[in-house]
């Protein structure tokens, strides 16, 4: 503990101990600890002193930018001296020369395009430079080459802080943020420098320590799996494949055996809109060969797959280098047909196909499996430690990852008393629930708001079930709701309102209000699930499930129960997070009690005793 700022909290020694006892001994740690622990402090304190003592350097892997900002704090609260400190970004997210260029603020930008446009323009620039008259530069590449080496930042530096210099003085962020990659002793980043094989090549390169002499850390992992899953996963829309038709148009490709394969997929795709039987969520598994058949049928040539492929990302790539010489995001949409394909043939039994539709647009996706082929690169680091208040079921989580780990679980540091978490029984919305069942709910959720005039988030399964409450939900205080695809700065512009004014909040699970808001002392005091929050009825849930009980004998734990527990956990902890806390989980369904496994709670017979358990609680607490 030579190393934490502050007076240490309930259980934070201990923490730290649990910590230090796996880097001691060269091991995984899967740590469960709720909100207001101090997991960050108490991962940092013991992962800096031990790699302090031992030459080594640490990695602390972010899901979000504000998590990155959290652990930036600490570390200037905890000011080692001689440590070096600095959080990264993407390329998409630092381009300054992006925002200066209009054509170049496609909303779709990615770093892959970016880092594109990047190494042409740090061609130019290097070239004018040496006194060539070249047009495309980067003008704040060129400051960053004729600035660098008096440039002078604290020891411990965030991302944003080099964004803001970097508009100050013209120089490149993302330059100066490499520069102190380089010399730092802590690297904080987003998940996928670690987990894109691509991208960890480069963090490599830019990092003073080897892998197996860094720590890694692991912040909120309980959203790792389905990172890694998606990461490794691979689509092919119909939109993508119009756009490449009309790429080979636009720019006068020559190539009619690409032509006929690219006009067939478009042929394929349409008449799977129709063809296909989809699940309520819109997706449907796609038999094993249906899509090489098809092309069969249109006449394409499946033994030349792979040389098509070939093919197209060479035009795409040509097309790419034309449209950054217009100062257009190096984006090719025949690329990505050709990506897709080589990826496609070589897809193995870790992988399931499927097809989704989405309004107009329909897309065939090559679905991973299996997380750990990603992330088995954590077991080249010295040690890890995988932290979140949500990791319930722990096995899952380390079977998942791939990883021989132990595992550890704290309390809250903040009293029992002050969170109570309710279940009302004889209601449930499993399956499809009938008129008289909303119905039912409506009349339990409006005694609840009449009894107890608090702020209330109240979360529903999906915006369908959502809609279907709305339409008869009565509600005499403020009411607000976060609506499908709506706006960041619209949803925290009705949040500060609902702060200051209060009232009850509408979300979904999964949705913004139900993770990564904090709501300190009487801005929340009441949150309200209806409904267990599985995951929907899928072709992709399905195939995920299945897997898992193949090869671990209990898919539905893996797959559903995991993601429902740490979904409500997740948003029944956004009542306590400080001393000062106080609040009231109510769940409206009677299945709560499978969950009694992993909290505490109390049974309600209907929603007029949980009212009252609620109102005793709040009169009882102040």
């Amino acid at each position: 503990m030579n190393l934490f700022p502050y007076k240490p909290r309930r259980n934070q020694e201990k923490i730290v101990r649990v910590i230090e006892d796996a880097l001691r001994d060269g091991k995984h740690l899967i740590l469960e600890a709720p909100a207001g622990s101090g997991k960050t402090i108490c991962s940092l304190a013991a992962a800096l002193s031990f790699a302090k003592e031992n030459g080594m350097g640490i990695v602390y892997l972010t899901r979000t930018n504000s998590q990155q900002k959290q652990a930036i704090k600490e570390l200037k609260e905890m000011n080692v001296e001689g440590i070096r400190a600095v959080s990264i970004q993407g390329r998409a997210n630092m381009c300054l020369l992006i925002e200066e260029i209009p054509l170049l603020q496609e909303r779709y930008a990615g770093n892959e395009e970016v880092a594109r446009l990047c190494r042409a323009r740090k061609k130019k620039s290097m070239e004018a430079l040496r006194g060539e008259k070249v047009e495309n530069r980067c003008p704040f590449f060129e400051n960053f080459i004729l600035t660098r080496d008096d440039l002078k930042f604290d020891r411990v530096v965030a991302a944003e802080e080099l964004m803001e210099y970097g508009r100050k003085y013209r120089i490149c962020a993302y330059e100066v943020n490499k520069m102190l990659a380089r010399k730092a002793d802590i690297i904080i980043a987003p998940y996928i420098y670690i987990f894109d094989e691509f991208l960890r090549e480069s963090f490599i390169s830019n990092f003073g320590y080897a892998l197996e002499n860094s720590i890694l850390i692991v912040d909120e992992a309980h959203n790792l799996p389905d990172f890694c899953r998606e990461l490794l996963s691979f689509s092919l829309s119909l939109n993508t494949v119009k756009g490449a038709l009309k790429e080979v148009e636009d720019y006068g490709i020559n190539d009619s055996q690409l032509l006929h394969l690219m006009e067939a997929l478009e042929r394929i795709l349409e008449r799977m809109k129709n063809d296909i039987q989809f699940s309520e969520t819109s997706d449907a598994l796609l038999p094993e060969n249906k899509l090489t058949e098809e092309m069969k049928r249109e006449g394409v040539d499946v033994a030349k797959l792979k040389d098509m492929g070939e093919r197209m990302v060479t035009y795409g790539d040509i097309i790419a280098d034309i449209k950054e010489s217009r100062n257009m995001i190096p984006r090719s949409f025949v690329r990505s047909v050709g990506n897709f394909l080589l990826r496609w043939i070589e897809m193995n039994e870790k992988w399931v196909k499927l097809v989704e539709k989405n309004e107009e647009n329909i897309k065939i996706e090559g679905y991973c499996l299996d997380a750990s082929l990603a992330s088995s690169i954590i077991n080249s680091f010295y040690a890890s430690i995988h932290m979140s208040g949500t990791l319930q079921p722990m096995d899952e989580y380390r079977d998942s990852m791939g990883i021989d780990a132990s595992m550890a679980t704290f309390p809250s540091p903040f009293p029992e008393k002050n969170r109570k978490i309710i279940y009302v029984n004889g209601v449930s919305t499993r399956y499809y629930m009938d008129d008289a069942m909303v119905e039912k709910i409506v009349r339990g959720l409006e005694k609840i708001f009449s009894t107890i005039e608090r702020n209330t988030l109240v979360l529903f399964p999906s915006y369908s079930v959502l809609g279907r409450f709305l339409e008869k939900i009565n509600v005499k205080r403020g009411l607000y709701m976060e609506e499908r695809g709506e706006r960041q700065e619209s949803i925290m512009g009705k949040l500060s309102e609902f702060k200051e004014k209060g009232g009850i909040f509408l979300s979904v699970m999964g949705g913004r209000l139900a993770e990564g808001i904090d709501f300190p002392s009487e801005e929340l005091e009441m949150v309200i699930i209806v409904g267990i929050p599985y995951p929907p009825p899928s072709a992709k849930q399905g195939a995920l499930q299945a897997y898992y009980d193949a090869k671990y004998g209990d898919g539905w734990k893996y797959v559903m129960e995991a993601s429902a527990i740490r979904k409500m956990m997740q948003a029944i902890g956004r009542l306590i997070r400080s001393e000062n806390d106080r609040g009231v989980a109510i769940i409206f369904d009677e299945r709560a009690k499978r969950f009694r496994k992993y909290m505490k709670m109390e049974q309600a017979r209907n929603a007029e005793e949980a009212a009252e358990m609620a109102r005793r609680f709040f009169s009882q607490s102040g």
